[in-house]
């Protein structure tokens, strides 16, 4: 029949290990929790990044439509311009076809077709902004996917940790066992 001190140091021993257990089922579901959290964060930062490419792509497209609407405009505007000054110097009764008049008339059409062609310029640079911008956004959603599927890389980590409450637990028990061993020498089989 067992004795009292070595039945509590035998609960005692058995309680140090069901504690590092317990540990251990805290640990996995803290490691679970924690890898589902960090996917699901991930996610959703790269549906974001997804969101903010697409919204990009649609501002570099509008900056275009933009830029030639805007041209168009300029260039009715200058269409405009250069008939007026046509029919001012005819009306004036100068001569349109030669001499400062048609030099006066081509600079003018030529300051018409620089502004054309900076209106092109400004529209395609900022069209260009949004598209880089775009980019930037796939390539950190990109990443944001690869923290998604990678989020349980941290897991031989806890494993680890896990295994070490254990052998914790298990140590434990094992100083308990020689400490009673050292207090009770008569207890020994």
């Amino acid at each position: 029949m067992c004795e009292p001190t070595t039945i509590m140091m035998g609960v005692g021993m058995a309680v140090s290990v069901l504690a590092a257990g317990v540990q251990m089922m805290v640990q996995q579901q803290q490691q679970q929790a924690a890898e589902k959290s960090a996917r699901a964060s991930a996610q959703a930062n790269a549906q974001m990044a997804e969101n903010q490419a697409a919204v990009e792509r649609d501002q570099a497209k509008n900056e275009i439509a933009k830029g030639i609407a805007d041209r168009e405009r300029q260039q009715r505007q200058a269409a405009r311009a250069m008939g007026d000054m046509r029919a001012e110097m005819a009306a004036s009764g100068f001569e349109m076809d030669s001499g400062s008049n048609l030099s006066l008339l081509a600079e003018s059409a030529a300051e018409h077709q620089y502004d054309s062609a900076a209106i092109t310029s400004n529209a395609q640079q900022a069209a260009w902004q949004h598209e880089v911008a775009a980019i930037n956004a796939t390539n950190q959603g990109s990443m944001y996917n690869w923290q998604a599927a990678n989020a349980s890389s941290g897991r031989s980590g806890a494993q680890l940790g896990m295994a070490g409450t254990l052998l914790g637990g298990i140590g434990t028990a094992i100083g308990q066992y020689n400490k009673f061993q050292k207090v009770n020498p008569s207890e020994r089989k």
